[in-house]
C-alpha cells in the first residue's frame, strides 16, 4: 500500500510532504501498458501532484500538464488532497536510457511548459505556467515553486525499474519552508541537500516512510497525517452521458446511423464504455428536446 506523510519539522519551521507511489506507478503501468522511462516520467509525475495534492483542502484538485516536446508527447495527471491520482501520457511506448539508467530528460524533452492548475472551488481556477529548463522533473518543480507561488522548496524523486518493466521502487519528498523559518534551519537544510541523496535508495532501504523523515530532521518533526494513496478514476459511463450531450444532435443522430457500438474512452484510466444504437438515439431525442426548449 502506498502511503503520503505530511509533517512540520525542525521547530516547526517547515513542511514537508513525503510518499511512496509504487503501487500507484504499477496501476497505471498496467493501464496504460507504459515502457519503462515513459512510465518513470509519468510515476514521477503522479508523485508530484500527489505532494501538492497534499497541500489542498477538502474538495480541492490539482492538474499537471507537461509537455516537453519530447518523444512521450505531453504528460497529464490530476490529484486531491485525499490521496487519489490519475495520469497518462500521450506516447506511452517510448524507452531511453543512457549509462545511468533510464533516460527521462530525453524521453520529455526540455523545450516546452510545465501547467500547474488548481481548483480550489473558487469562481475560477488557479492556472499557473512555467518553461521546462531542464527536463529535470525534481528541478523543474523546485524553479516553479520559487516562481510561480514564491515558496522556497526543495523536491527529490526516485524511481526503479525490473526488468520484466515494472515499477520497483517510485517516490518523493516535498520540503517548503514556511515564512517563521530561521536562519539556522535555512543553513542546516542547504548542507543536507547539498549531499548527493539518491531518493531511490532511501525507498529502497526504508519500508516505512517516517523513517526517512527521521534521516532529515532527527527527531525533530511531527507527523500531522499519514494518507492512503492509491490511482482512482471517478469516469462513469454516467460521466460520458453528459459529454455526449454536448455534441449536437445531428452528430449524434449521424453515429445512431451507423448501426454499431459506440465504445469510449478514458484518457486516464483506460476503462472503456460501451454504447448501443438504441442509447446513442435516446441521447440524440434527448439532445433534441434540449435545443427545442433553448429556442
Amino acid at each position: 500500500m502506498d502511503y503520503l506523510y505530511k509533517a512540520i519539522a525542525l521547530n516547526d519551521e517547515i513542511k514537508v510532504y513525503v510518499v511512496r507511489s509504487t503501487d500507484t506507478t504499477n496501476e497505471a503501468l498496467k493501464r496504460h501498458d507504459i515502457w519503462p522511462s515513459a512510465a518513470s516520467v509519468l510515476g514521477k509525475t503522479m508523485t508530484i501532484a500527489l505532494m501538492i495534492g497534499g497541500t489542498l483542502k477538502l474538495e480541492e484538485a490539482v492538474t499537471i500538464k507537461l509537455n516537453g516536446n519530447g518523444p512521450i508527447g505531453y504528460v497529464c495527471a490530476d490529484a486531491d488532497s485525499y490521496g487519489h491520482v490519475r495520469g497518462y501520457v500521450q506516447n506511452p511506448h517510448v524507452n531511453f536510457t543512457n549509462r545511468n539508467g533510464l533516460d527521462e530528460v530525453t524521453t520529455l524533452g526540455y523545450n516546452g511548459y510545465i501547467d500547474v492548475i488548481k481548483d480550489l472551488k473558487l469562481d475560477n481556477l488557479f492556472t499557473s505556467s512555467i518553461e521546462i529548463n531542464t527536463g529535470d522533473l525534481a528541478k523543474d518543480f523546485t524553479y516553479y515553486f520559487a516562481k510561480s507561488e514564491q515558496t522556497p522548496s526543495a523536491i527529490l524523486l526516485g524511481s526503479e525499474f525490473d526488468c520484466d518493466n515494472t515499477c520497483s521502487i517510485c517516490g518523493g519528498i516535498l520540503i517548503q519552508l514556511l515564512p517563521n523559518a530561521s536562519e539556522e534551519t535555512i543553513s542546516y537544510l542547504e548542507e543536507k541537500l547539498q549531499s548527493k541523496i539518491e531518493f531511490s535508495k532511501l525507498l529502497k532501504e526504508h519500508d516505512d516512510l517516517e523513517e526517512i523523515l527521521k534521516l532529515f530532521f532527527n527527531n525533530d518533526y511531527k507527523v500531522l497525517e499519514k494518507t492512503p494513496v492509491e490511482f482512482k478514476c471517478p469516469c462513469s459511463k454516467e460521466r460520458f452521458v453528459s459529454g455526449l450531450l454536448t455534441l449536437s444532435k445531428e452528430d449524434l443522430y449521424e453515429e445512431a446511423s451507423l448501426d454499431k457500438d459506440l465504445e469510449v474512452v478514458c484518457h486516464y484510466c483506460n476503462n472503456h464504455y460501451t454504447f448501443s444504437k438504441e442509447e446513442v438515439l435516446a441521447l440524440a431525442k434527448i439532445k433534441e428536446k434540449q435545443d427545442a426548449k433553448n429556442k
